[in-house]
Order: C-alpha cells, then structure tokens, then sequence
C-alpha cells in the first residue's frame, strides 16, 4: 500500500491587519498585510513541489469570523491551484472562522472539503481505486466551543492510517485561550494514528508517534510575541510504521528578540552603531526573511544617566530605522527597551545600613520570579488600578514584562539617590 504524504497546517490567520506597525509605517503595513497571503502561497508551492496526496489545515484559516472577501478570494485561488494538481484539501475551522462566520457566495472547488460542526465524518484518501487513509474531523459550529470534541471521534479498526483533525487547546499550559479542551491522555486513548491539531501557534510534536500529536503552528507571526520560525509539517504516514514529520519554514516576515550588552560603549552615538549592527546581524541569519525587531539595551554604563533623558531612547530608534531604511530584505526595529544600570557599585551598597541598602535588598527580593514578594505586589497593583477607568486598556503583563520594570526602576531610584554622592 501506498504511504500517505501530506501537508499539515493551521492558523494561516489570512487577512491579518497588523495595525500597530501600519500606524507608524504604512509601506511597512501593507508588506506585512500581504505576509499571510504569501505565506499560505508558500504553503501551496511546498504541496506542488512536493506532489503531496492533501493538504490538512486545523483550523483559523481567516483572521476573524467575518472574513474579508479579499481573505475569501486569495484562499480559493489557492486551493485552485492545488485542486487543478490534484490534491485534495480538507479543512476544520476553529474559533477564529467558526461556521456561524459570513462567508461569500463563491464556488470552492470540488477537490475541497469541509468538515461539519454537527458531527465527526469520516473522508477516505484514495490512491487510484484503494484507500491509503481516512481523517476524521469536526469543524467548530460557533466560536466559543469549550466541548471537549476529541471525545466525539470513534474511528473504526483499519489497516490503514487514520488522522485526527482538529482545532483544539491540549493542556492547561499553552497561552491559548481553552477552546475545545483536551489532555494529551484523551487523544492517545482513541485510535487514531496521527493528530492533526491546531490552535496553538507554538509548533511543536508533543508525541511523535502511537499516536503523533502535532501543532504545525502558525505559519505566519502576527505579532511580536510569536518570535522564531513558522511554517507548516510535511508528513509521510504509513499504516504500523512511525510517521516521518518534518518542519518547513513558510514564513516571510520573521520576529526576534534579544539583548544588547552596552558597557563598553563610550557615547551615544556607539550604541547606536552597536544596535544597529545587531539588527544587521541578526538579518544576515534570518534566512533571507524580513526581520521585525524587539532589542534590549543591558549592562551597567556611564551612559545610563543620558539613556533615561526624555527622548533619549526614542531618538536613538529613529535614528537606527534611518541606518535600516534601505536594506533588503528590509528590517524594522519595533522597540528598543532600556534595562542598564549605572555604575554604582551594588555589593557595596548591599554592605550599608541605611535606605539604599534597604531598596537595594527590595529589589534583590524581586529579581526572584517566584518570590512572595512578586505576590505581595500584585496585590499593591490590584488595589492601584482597580478603580483606574483605563484599567480595562492595559495589557496583560508576562513575568518577563514585569521583571523588565523592576529593572528599569530599580536604576531609576538609584540614579536619583546618588546622583550627588
């Protein structure tokens, strides 16, 4: 029997409108505007190149459940395209597109199906007249799904390999909100040989094998919170034998993060040159991607009492988009934090017995991420901003967010206090 080669995605998220970025450089917003799209084009010469038996996509195919017809068109052209090369493509759709969503009146082609809201079916893949396999699958009939759907799937016993696929949140722990929730014991439970899931935009085989548990991820970053590489999994599947599951890049725009040690420059306009150098760097390995970036100034430095100047930091990040302007592939430097520090001697202020002493140990105190007193503070916060009006606006911060702050105040109070010693 023939093995079932086939691609799995998920979260294509088309028509994505990056709007912070378009605010402050259209040209910019427009290229990554079409970063989707061409992400999901990727997708599609991968399946051609690789004469792939279908195409599985798990879900967020559209950004929002009213889907913009251009998002509508760009897709169909592509499942065109694969359909006129004879592969087939099934597709269960998640939160972001549930079936309730509008969709437009056009024609999809007859190599395209769609998996129901209502029920689990059953679609045989087929190689000339025998069937190689069989993926079952449920799309969501509305947004807010909290069913725990894998428990729906009750596949047959066969001699051929059968797929799962799913839009869904496995575990507790995956930064997604819990939509179709299951645990990794549910899924391995039912007979299913591979798991086409998606959700979740961090790609990663959470089993490999008896069964395979795959999120492809997304396969295009939509902020800069989803750093690294994305893409989709291209997947050879044969009955009794491992699955052999390998990642392959689609992205176009690629996120990044990272520090910049700054101690041993001299004046400004050397840490200018030092970040800019970096973001160059860190282009040259970007696969020939366009790079948008997330930078962090550290280090203790004379300089530090210049850098917290109004303006300082802002003006330093105009500056290094104007040395960035013209390269190819083009990079964009999103933000650039400040987390130096002066060059106060800290163990000899820890050795004191007056008020700095006392902040100083605070401070150690908090660079503890699970230290009491991270709780303690999050109290002082809800107090503080609980009644605030614009309390609603502020986003949710991570415990990297919040370390970053204490950073930056603890070299603020100490730059006020021994400014004149």
């Amino acid at each position: 029997m023939k093995p079932l080669k086939f691609i799995h995605c998920a979260d294509l998220h088309l028509g994505t409108p990056f709007k912070g970025i378009s605010e402050l450089n259209p040209d910019l917003g427009d290229l990554l505007y079409q970063s989707t799209y061409l992400s999901f084009d990727n997708i599609v010469n991968l399946a051609m190149k690789e004469t792939v038996d279908c195409v599985l996509i798990a879900g967020d195919v559209y950004d929002s459940e009213d889907k913009s017809l251009q998002a509508q068109l760009r897709f169909r052209n592509g499942l065109i395209r694969l359909s006129d090369a004879g592969i087939r493509t099934l597709i269960a759709y998640g939160n972001h597109d549930p079936l309730t969503g509008w969709s437009a009146t056009l024609k999809w082609p007859e190599a395209v199906f769609s998996f129901p809201g209502d029920k689990v079916e059953c679609i045989p893949l087929q190689d000339h007249d025998e069937t190689i396999a069989t993926v079952y699958g449920i799309s969501f009939a509305k947004r807010d799904i909290k069913e725990n759907l894998s428990l729906r799937f009750a596949p047959t016993e066969e001699h051929i390999p059968r797929i799962g696929l799913l839009h869904a949140n496995v575990g507790t722990n995956t930064g997604h909100e819990s939509y179709a929730p299951c645990s990794i014991e549910d899924l391995t439970s039912i007979s299913i040989d591979y798991w086409a899931l998606g959700h979740v935009h961090q790609g990663g085989i959470l089993r490999s094998s008896r069964p395979a548990i795959v999120y492809p991820g997304c396969s295009q970053s939509r902020s800069p919170r989803e750093i690294g590489l994305k893409g989709c999994y291209l997947v050879t599947l044969e009955f009794g034998v491992d699955p052999v599951i390998k990642f392959v890049p689609t992205d176009v725009v690629r996120y990044a993060s990272d520090s910049i040690y700054i101690s041993a420059c001299l004046s400004l306009d050397e840490v200018q040159d030092s970040v800019a150098k970096k973001c160059m760097g860190m282009s040259d390995e970007s696969d020939g991607r366009s790079l948008i970036l997330r930078l962090s100034l550290t280090g203790r430095t004379t300089l530090h009492s210049q850098l917290q100047r109004t303006n300082s930091i802002s003006d330093l990040l105009g500056g290094i988009r104007e040395q960035l302007a013209d390269r190819e592939p083009w990079v964009w430097l999103d933000r650039l934090d400040l987390n130096t520090a002066g060059t106060y001697d800290l163990d000899s202020l820890r050795q004191g017995n007056d008020f700095i002493a006392d902040i100083v140990s605070v401070f150690d105190g908090l660079s503890d991420p699970d230290s009491q007193d991270w709780t303690e503070l999050g109290g002082v916060f809800q107090t503080l901003f609980a009644k605030w009006q614009g309390h609603s606006y502020l986003e949710k911060f991570s415990q990297e967010d919040l370390q970053a702050l204490a950073n930056g105040a603890k070299g603020q109070i100490l730059d006020m206090l021994l400014k004149d010693t």
